[in-house]
């Protein structure tokens, strides 16, 4: 295919008329205009896109791990007009240069209030990555530029080191698009979301068969609806996808946190007091959320600070290993949870509330995702701050600069008195320490 590279012709040639303010109605009735379904859901994302353009300490992402996570900065597209064989791609915030294929459409761009693209009839097994031979389209997936996995497998690599012809060509099915291709050639060392509100796509990459699908949409509630779970999804992922971006263009840099996942899990197997340890500090951080539902802290909230700063310094002091695993994990895999959970609050797809019981009961995820984002939002909640500079190494762990700020003291009494005093709350800890090591062991090749 020839490629044709045109620098930013119809970027500038838009960029002098003056956009009318957002509306999120009539775009998304535009892109999905024969399903109220779909546009019911992409309408709630524009308000998180929209939501996402009010300056927050947490959303703006400082420190090591990413650099302003804000949706609508982020390239992202929305599938649609889907056949069985081919889709179309809608870009948003596209602030590169445009490419033979790519569409400027102003009734788009007049909705959205700056410029709006579209790729039309891509086949849809070269944008797809998941379900049964990983051709398969689902509600989130991404596109690579070119030399994106050139420079992310160098990163920590000799300068003279030259990445293998397999890796740079690799493709997760024999129809995805080609690095030669002009998308991917634009992209060069940024990413493409793609994203879908369909909930047809959603049971064909999960492989759920037109039988079984009433009875698993009839448990959508368990998980907050199907608005919650796919667009919470989303968030949480455009925040890794970003993170990697930040990384390979050097805008952050990559944390160093000495986690070996085999030795983490030897220390947890082997030491049936770091369970009972760690089990009492998933306890008393799912206290702590339930505590944030009131909208002041009470004695009750003070004395669980207390009780956690305890149990966090004997983790700390006895099991470094693990503990650096579960403060590590409450940043990369917590922080992207909470701003997830955070955007599902601000325009309404749940209450404050019934995202800290989302959280504390979402067991397709280990505590540390739950108990990091409880952290965040703690922090947003209460303390109204996110004390890291750009570029800054976490040198302390979420909960421990909770407790810095809140000037909280450990502590007095003795493990087992803590142990016991949580002992009640409705926490299967076993299944959290199962759950850990379940993730551990599935992460880590040969862990044995």
């Amino acid at each position: 295919m020839t490629t044709k590279i045109v620098a930013f012709v119809s970027l500038l040639t838009f960029s002098a008329v003056a956009f009318a303010q957002s509306d999120y109605a009539k775009l998304t009735s535009a892109l999905y205009p024969n399903n109220q379904e779909d546009q019911a859901f992409a309408s709630k994302f524009f308000e998180i896109v929209e939501a996402h353009k009010m300056a927050d300490p947490l959303l703006e992402g400082k420190g090591p791990s990413i650099r302003e996570y804000s949706i609508d900065k982020i390239k992202f597209s929305f599938i649609t007009n889907i056949t069985d064989t081919t889709v179309d791609l809608v870009f948003f915030n596209w602030t590169l240069a445009s490419f033979q294929g790519l569409e400027f459409n102003k009734t788009l761009s007049n909705f959205y209030g700056s410029n709006v693209y579209i790729m039309k009839n891509i086949n849809r097994k070269s944008i797809a990555n998941q379900g049964k031979d990983r051709s398969q389209l689902t509600n989130f997936s991404y596109i690579f530029g070119a030399n994106y996995m050139e420079k992310q497998i160098k990163m920590n690599a000799p300068q003279s080191y030259k990445v293998p012809d397999q890796y740079l060509n690799w493709k997760p099915n024999p129809e995805y698009m080609d690095r030669s291709t002009p998308l991917r050639q634009t992209l060069d060392t940024n990413t493409l979301v793609i994203l879908s509100p369909s909930k047809e796509l959603f049971f064909d990459g999960a492989g759920i068969s037109a039988k079984l699908r009433p009875k698993i949409e009839a448990q959508f509630p368990q998980v907050g609806g199907f608005q919650n779970m796919i667009m919470g999804m989303m968030v949480h992922e455009m925040y890794h996808a970003k993170t990697g971006e930040d990384q390979v263009n050097n805008f952050a840099t990559k944390r160093k946190i000495n986690d070996d996942r085999k030795e983490v899990v030897k220390q947890i197997e082997g030491d049936a007091n770091l369970r009972s340890l760690m089990a009492t500090y998933v306890k008393i951080i799912f206290s702590l959320g339930d505590s944030l539902k009131n909208k002041t802290a009470n004695a009750r909230e003070f004395e669980q600070l207390s009780d956690l700063k305890a149990v966090i310094r004997t983790i700390k002091n006895n099991y470094s290993i693990t503990w650096n695993f579960i403060w590590d994990y409450e940043y990369t895999e917590g922080f992207a949870e909470y701003v997830s959970a955070y955007s599902m609050i601000q325009v309404g797809v749940t209450t404050f509330a019934q995202k800290i019981d989302l959280e504390k009961g979402d067991e397709s995820n280990n505590f540390a995702y739950r108990t990091g984002a409880i952290g965040g939002l703690y922090l947003s909640s209460r303390l109204h701050q996110m004390p890291f500079t750009n570029n800054e190494d976490h040198q302390e762990s979420v909960w421990e600069i909770i407790l810095r700020l809140s000037n909280t003291k450990a502590s007095e009494q003795s493990l087992d008195e803590l142990t016991s005093k949580y002992q009640n709350v409705p926490v299967d800890g076993d299944n959290e320490i199962k759950m850990v090591i379940d993730y551990l062991v599935s992460t880590v090749m040969d862990l044995k």
